[in-house]
């Protein structure tokens, strides 16, 4: 802390501090995009894949799994979240971020945003990596546009650049303009549909 910090620290009380901010896009290395390639087909990914997909609905059911997921369940936000173990690796986790980012895009949708900010806390660094996607438009009868499942956002979150939990949340419109959005379920049965 510097002079002049602690000289109105005393005059004015502690200030709370504001967060060093770092936004920049997210994007891929073609080394990273090689391994998430290679990833795709090897037992090691396919198995973590269907481990996640039944602890999801381990969950469901009131029981645990040995990968930690969490259901976020409401009227017009649906998903869910996995907690990163070590049994996972730090680079798995990532794949298994990238992979759900894919299985939405194959499914009639955009990327609308991909960033990656980094918050300097008081008690911890934060990184947050961020794809969110939007259906293609698709105008039906009647200027009623197509929404699917909703906007998807796909968040991972690392602490102290160790990984700590990704966040899989499909968000539903509410409005006429809108057709009414298919079931959460199918948009799942869509991501876990997994082709070694």
């Amino acid at each position: 802390m510097s002079f002049f910090d602690d000289v109105v620290g005393k005059l004015f009380g502690k200030q709370p501090s504001k967060a060093a901010y770092i936004h920049e896009v997210l994007e891929r290395s073609e080394k990273q995009l090689a391994n998430y390639q290679a990833w795709l087909h090897t037992e090691e990914g396919i198995d973590l894949l269907k481990e996640i997909e039944r602890g999801y609905y381990l969950k469901k059911q009131g029981m645990l799994s040995e990968i930690d997921v969490h259901l976020l369940d409401s009227k017009y936000a649906n998903g869910f979240a996995i907690s990163y173990n070590e049994n996972i690796g730090k680079e798995n986790f990532r794949n298994i971020f990238d992979y759900l980012k894919e299985k939405v895009l194959e499914n009639g949708y955009k990327i609308a945003q991909a960033d990656r900010r980094i918050l300097d806390k008081e008690s911890h660094e934060e990184t947050i990596e961020k794809w969110y996607l939007k259906p293609i438009s698709e105008e039906l009868e009647a200027g009623i546009v197509n929404q699917r499942f909703g906007n998807v956002l796909i968040e991972k979150i690392d602490v102290d650049r160790k990984p700590s939990y990704i966040k899989f949340m499909a968000n539903v419109y509410q409005d006429r303009q809108y057709t009414e959005a298919e079931p959460f379920q199918d948009l799942l049965d869509k991501v876990f549909d997994i082709k070694p």
